[in-house]
């Protein structure tokens, strides 16, 4: 680990960034904190961020989960250009057949198996000072077995943080099994939407399509998301 810790800030325009003190404060006073945020609030990008701002980070790294391959790589390469860094330094990833991290590494994105995996070896996970369990809402069998494996260990160490982060959660229901933990809300932010349509026939190209419509998008500012309906298209 390097010696010196950056001090990184939080994206003013999230919504996450109003609770970014009551979040460091929470994580500091409590071995569990649950963070509920709508989608857009910057849960993802910016928890790693200030558990590191509030000194995290320091004697092992911030672990966070997320339940996809793709969403692990993504956070990361995110969370890394935020920091002024590239992937496999500061902050790193792990997944399936895939891993790039270092000895200065200080933030670790990793799905919800590989954490799984980790506790075989490590049954004390003391690689970690901190833990976000990101998208807790999609309750998969992985992470139902992270939680209460948590649940365990939180009480055997007394240094370590978890943060469970999820868009919906059954907040008092998770709180009695975390021992009445806080929970920290975070609103969410919406965009105005338009709707265009385009009529297409049978056996029209798909692809075609998507170009025309795009090109009627030209000149507006913004990136661009477009849903299919397999990897072929």
């Amino acid at each position: 680990m390097e010696s010196s810790i950056p001090n990184p800030s939080v994206a003013a325009e999230l919504p996450i960034a109003e609770c970014a003190q009551a979040i460091a404060s929470a994580v500091a006073e409590h071995p569990v904190t649950l963070v509920v945020g709508a989608t857009g609030s910057g849960k993802s990008t910016q928890l790693a961020k200030i558990c590191l701002g509030a000194g995290r980070g320091a004697d092992a790294m911030i672990g966070h989960t997320q339940p996809r391959r793709i969403a692990a790589r993504s956070v990361a390469a995110r969370i890394a250009s935020e920091l002024g860094t590239e992937p496999g330094r500061l902050v790193g990833y792990q997944v399936r057949f895939q891993r790039q991290t270092a000895r200065s590494t200080r933030i670790k994105l990793m799905t919800d198996g590989i954490l799984l995996a980790e506790i075989q070896s490590d049954r004390d996970l003391r690689a970690y000072d901190t833990l976000i369990i990101d998208e807790a809402h999609e309750r998969t069998l992985n992470v139902d077995f992270v939680l209460g494996y948590l649940r365990q260990l939180v009480r055997r160490r007394s240094d370590l943080r978890v943060v469970v982060a999820s868009a919906t959660l059954e907040v008092e229901k998770l709180r009695a099994f975390f021992d009445r933990a806080p929970v920290i809300e975070v609103e969410g932010r919406t965009h105005p939407i338009e709707i265009r349509y385009r009529p297409g026939e049978e056996g029209d190209d798909v692809p075609e399509k998507v170009a025309g419509a795009l090109g009627e998008l030209r000149d507006e500012p913004g990136d661009v998301l477009v849903f299919l309906s397999g990897e072929r298209e």
